[in-house]
């Protein structure tokens, strides 16, 4: 298993993101990697456009995907639009032929890549803003354990959406309970995007792999929330965001972040668990910390696990509790029993 942090040729990350995108069930995101995977060296040379070597953990494949749909949502591809299931067209793999539509894909893959390589290079050093509104049925989870009201953060926020959990759709079978009151949400990301513009919404959009239907449907609800549900994102370092916070006497401060881990450095990474530890000792009974994360299992970026981490200057304070397993959006997810975590659900009553 290759790690975040580990510098690979392009094609070994493209080739893992074709694998993982295919037993998602997303063929035609597969496809926009194989087409590149198969021009590296081809006529068109992308090798001119993309590096030969990446950090794993940057997901290049994903950052690939994402520019080509959007060109595709902005009509500047519209040879890729008429294979995009998110746009009304028909994915290769369900035409009436499926290979000839493969090789026309695949031509108007490159084509797209080759006549907007400006905007490639400029896509390819940003972040992913996947922003997975599925993900809030985790923080869902948490929330429920809370009774009182709740200040929600968020590193890595992208948009936003996942700030408005208590407003998306759940699973009430994983519940504990009603959701609290939040009364402040605020989030940090290095690019944030408007969602209440067309250009954040596109960019959003473009994000959700091509075939993914249902979680095309689950963002076009969470933009609508987002009309009617403020909350903020501000431009910032990660680390030095959670270096911000305070705890509030009387309110649960709940610190969030899912799928935001293997984007950053050893460095970063440091530098916020001493942050969540500088703030987790200031915290009592009347002022909670919840540090709630959902990110991949060690050695299987196929699940993630949710795990809470309460601070509240008692016994056990900042032991780490893990909720749940799933699957990287969210889809399916078992409960873990977890007797750390749900004895500290009355804290701030």
């Amino acid at each position: 298993m290759m790690r975040g942090d580990e510098v690979v040729p392009i094609e070994s990350q493209l080739d893992w993101q074709e694998r993982y995108c295919r037993a998602a069930g997303s063929p035609t995101s597969a496809e926009i990697l194989r087409a590149v995977i198969n021009d590296l060296q081809g006529p068109r040379s992308l090798s001119t456009v993309l590096p030969s070597h990446t950090r794993f953990g940057d997901l290049i494949g994903l950052r690939i995907m994402a520019a080509v749909h959007l060109l595709a949502i902005e009509r500047r591809a519209p040879a890729v639009a008429i294979f995009a299931p998110t746009l009304g067209g028909v994915a290769p793999s369900r035409s009436a032929d499926p290979g000839r539509a493969n090789r026309q894909f695949h031509d108007a893959v490159i084509e797209a890549i080759a006549s907007n390589t400006e905007m490639i290079g400029t896509a390819i050093t940003e972040v992913p803003q996947t922003n997975e509104v599925g993900r809030s049925r985790l923080l869902r989870i948490a929330l429920s354990m809370i009774r009182g009201g709740v200040r929600l953060f968020e590193f890595g926020a992208s948009a936003g959406l996942n700030l408005r959990a208590d407003h998306l759709p759940g699973d009430p079978a994983l519940e504990s309970g009603p959701m609290p009151s939040v009364t402040e949400r605020r989030g940090c990301d290095l690019n944030p995007i408007d969602p209440t513009t067309t250009s954040g919404r596109a960019r959003l959009t473009s994000y959700v792999w091509m075939d993914d239907l249902d979680r095309f449907e689950r963002l076009r609800g969470a933009l609508q929330v987002a009309a009617e549900i403020p909350a903020t994102v501000v431009k910032q370092d990660a680390a030095d965001f959670v270096g911000t916070i305070e705890l509030h006497t009387g309110s649960t401060t709940v610190l969030w972040h899912s799928s935001m881990w293997v984007y950053l450095d050893e460095g970063s990474r440091i530098r916020i668990s001493e942050q969540v530890i500088r703030l987790g000792a200031k915290a009592t009974r009347e002022s909670p910390l919840w540090h709630v994360a959902w990110e991949p299992l060690p050695d299987d970026r196929d699940h993630h696990e949710l795990t809470v981490q309460v601070w509240d200057g008692g016994p056990g304070s900042g032991t780490v509790g893990r909720v749940a397993i799933g699957t990287t959006h969210g889809r399916q997810v078992t409960l873990v029993a977890n007797d750390d975590v749900g004895d500290r659900d009355q804290a701030c009553e």
